[in-house]
């Protein structure tokens, strides 16, 4: 059976320029402004699930220490050339390499949602882990339930697949991984950008102030 969440890093890399085009273009200040006043001056930020590292760069130009993974090579291929300043590399959130207290802060907009609900936790687990304690997590995905696909911006026949998120259901992971949710809201992206679609988004600030709750679960439901 083929893995739809694969199909998608597949449509990443076929059609990188493209995307990558429509991601730099967007750039919206509002939630990486918020979240440097959480991280210390000069901090060190991994831009998770970096894209384009458009973000990434945004955080170097205003003095912070940045670096981005991402699992698609396309992509990363397309940020060396944009943003040359960022350091990449190929990457799972699953499977982050980094040690222990690496980072003051975590940024992971748009990239939760490319990953299968129930290995959620071991990314949100990995962020915990790679951050100092205090240190700052971002995330930013598509509210819902269930998972499912959606055309591309720039090409309505071809699709990626996603993994929706109630405001709740993240906020719960977060409390169970050890982290203390700081602020938490949704907004529309048509709403910020005229021509975007009609999508409403989950935003989160946490912090890592603890340990993981061992005594307690994640319950992970597999969408039909």
């Amino acid at each position: 059976m083929i893995n739809p969440f694969d199909t998608t890093i597949d449509t990443y890399n076929k059609h990188a320029a493209k995307f990558v085009q429509h991601f730099e273009k967007k750039l919206d200040t509002t939630e990486l402004d918020k979240f440097l006043e959480h991280i210390p001056a000069g901090g060190k930020i991994l831009d998770a699930g970096c894209g384009s590292a458009r973000d990434a760069a945004y955080f170097i130009s205003k003095g912070y220490q940045a670096e981005g993974i991402d699992l698609s090579v396309g992509l990363l291929n397309e940020a060396k050339k944009l943003h040359p300043e960022v350091p990449t590399q190929v990457m799972s959130l699953t499977d982050i390499s980094f040690r222990d207290n690496t980072f003051d802060g975590v940024w992971c907009k748009a990239a939760l949602l490319h990953i299968q609900r129930k290995q959620a936790h071991r990314v949100i687990e990995n962020f915990h882990r790679i951050l100092h304690k205090g240190g700052t997590l971002f995330l930013q995905t598509k509210a819902g339930e269930g998972q499912g696909t959606q055309p591309v911006p720039f090409d309505t026949k071809l699709e990626r697949f996603f993994t929706f998120y109630t405001e709740d259901e993240l906020k719960n992971m977060l409390q169970v991984a050890g982290f203390k949710v700081l602020d938490s809201y949704d907004f529309n992206g048509q709403a910020r950008f005229a021509g975007s679609r009609d999508q409403e988004w989950v935003v989160l600030f946490a912090q890592r102030s603890g340990q993981r709750k061992k005594t307690d679960s994640i319950e992970l439901r597999e969408d039909s």
